[in-house]
């Protein structure tokens, strides 16, 4: 993660909204700033608080019904690359970091 220059990582976390919540606290956010990616029940709690609740192509079809949209790619198979992609065009960053590497 620090080579991708992720600064903020949490692993093996069983109360995921705590951390969310941290993380928000941290960067001074609230939850209607946030996005976050999810695939299984224990993701709803924080999908259904953040601004922009993303499902991966195979979450669970339950998960599904929560989130603001869907990736195209399952997860593992190129889900997080949309995610990516979508914020920096929503951001009018994506041609400008896709020229980068020209």
């Amino acid at each position: 993660m620090a080579d991708l220059g992720i600064r903020h990582v949490w692993l093996g976390i069983h109360d995921k909204l705590a951390a969310f919540q941290n993380l928000l606290a941290q960067l001074n956010l609230s939850a209607d700033q946030a996005a976050y990616t999810g695939d299984d029940l224990i993701d709803l709690a924080v999908m259904n608080r953040a601004g922009l609740a993303i499902a991966v192509q195979d979450a669970d079809p339950f998960v599904k019904q929560h989130a603001h949209w869907q990736t195209p790619s399952r997860g593992g198979r190129g889900a997080v690359r949309e995610v990516c992609e979508l914020l920096l065009e929503a951001r009018g960053q994506l041609a400008a970091a896709r020229e980068r590497y020209l």
